[in-house]
C-alpha cells in the first residue's frame, strides 16, 4: 500500500472513521473506492472515498499510479463528473499532504457533525 494511503487510513481512524471495504473498479477514472463508516457520533454514517486517476495520464498504469485527488461522496459515484463536486477533496500535492489530509478529514468530520445522513 502506498505511504499516503497508510497515512490517510491512520488519520481517518484517529478521527473515528473506519474503512469497511475497498473496491477495485474497472473504470479508467477511478483507481479505488474506499467505503467508510463513522465510528463516532452519527454511528454508521457512510461515505465513499474515490481515488481519481489523473485524466492526463497517458501511459500504462499500475494500481495506485497516476492518482491526483481523493474525493469524498455519500455514495459510489456513477462517473467522474458525479464524483467531482463531492463533500471534500484531497489533492495529492507533493510536500503538502500532511496539511491537506488534516483539512480533508476535518471536512469529513464537519459533514458528520452537521447531521448529514
Amino acid at each position: 500500500m502506498h505511504t499516503y494511503k497508510t497515512q490517510l487510513r491512520q488519520v481517518l481512524a484517529n478521527h473515528g472513521w473506519e474503512v469497511t471495504e475497498v473496491v477495485q473498479p474497472d473504470d479508467w477514472w477511478a483507481d479505488e473506492f474506499w467505503k467508510l463508516e463513522s465510528r463516532k457520533n452519527a454511528w454508521g454514517l457512510p461515505l465513499v472515498l474515490t481515488f481519481l486517476v489523473d485524466p492526463m495520464w497517458d501511459a500504462p498504469r499500475k494500481p495506485g499510479q497516476g492518482i491526483w485527488a481523493i474525493i469524498a461522496t455519500d455514495q459510489v459515484p456513477a462517473d467522474r463528473l458525479s464524483a467531482e463536486p463531492g463533500i471534500a477533496k484531497l489533492y495529492l500535492a507533493k510536500g503538502r499532504f500532511d496539511k491537506n489530509v488534516l483539512e480533508f478529514v476535518t471536512a469529513l468530520d464537519t459533514y458528520r457533525n452537521c447531521g448529514k445522513a
